[in-house]
């Protein structure tokens, strides 16, 4: 009998332990405070995708690119998008984004509010509060703008009202950009994402790219038709919380 209750006391330990354990590994991240954002992003490789599968091969990369640019000698991959930039969060949903940029080599200092939301063990979202409009062509060039949308892992949420065919657009859309945070247990960064998509169209091509505060949607190479062409870089730019 000694032995039995021994068991079972044993037993009840472990589980209490595996419960102890499944409530640490919970999110860990603390929406309190204000974060300094490394200027420096963590870039990790180049990946090229085609309808064949992802081909990897630098060189080739780089030629893609050179073609693309008339054989001019760029710098590809992610670019630094800030001279400077703190996220500060006001309560446990909300957090305002400070940056200084650079345009025309002249410091640009901005303030974004966002809404602090979708904690996991990987991932949350900052979503702007501030609408951003655009309009979306009538052509086949609109698979090219498509991509901007599909390429993201964590898609804001975009309405759209149609535009008459004089106008030469097909919509006229709203929509609120998304920063995503890539969490590693109390460690966040803050994602970015460089990508350059080209398709073949009917009567052309078309091409767009850009930085994304992004990850890349992992559904979308499997989707990738014959003749479009997908690279991207992601990368991260560490938070470090001030004390």
């Amino acid at each position: 009998m000694k032995r039995l209750l021994y068991s079972l006391g044993l037993g009840l330990i472990l589980v209490s332990g595996c419960s102890k354990r499944n409530s640490i590994e919970g999110p860990q991240f603390e929406a309190t405070g204000t974060y300094t954002v490394s200027i420096t992003p963590e870039a990790g490789p180049m990946r090229m995708f085609t309808q064949t599968g992802e081909i990897q091969n630098d060189a080739l990369i780089r030629r893609y690119f050179e073609r693309q640019f008339a054989g001019l000698p760029i710098k590809t991959g992610v670019i630094p998008p800030f001279l400077a930039a703190e996220l500060a969060f006001t309560s446990p949903s909300e957090a305002i984004l400070n940056t200084t940029t650079s345009t025309s080599g002249t410091p640009q200092s901005s303030s974004v509010p966002l809404t602090f939301s979708g904690l996991t063990i990987e991932r949350a979202v900052l979503t702007s509060k501030n609408p951003r409009p655009f309009t979306t062509p009538s052509s086949n060039s609109s698979k090219c703008t498509n991509i901007v949308r599909d390429i993201q892992g964590v898609s804001p949420v975009y309405a759209c009202t149609a535009l008459p065919p004089s106008t030469g657009f097909g919509s006229q859309c709203e929509f609120k950009p998304v920063y995503v945070l890539n969490l590693r247990g109390e460690k966040a960064s803050l994602a970015v994402m460089f990508f350059y998509f080209s398709a073949t169209v009917s009567g052309g091509s078309c091409g767009t790219g850009g930085n994304l505060f992004n990850v890349l949607n992992a559904a979308l190479p499997g989707r990738i038709a014959a003749g479009d062409t997908l690279v991207v870089q992601e990368a991260e730019l560490p938070l470090i919380r001030k004390q």
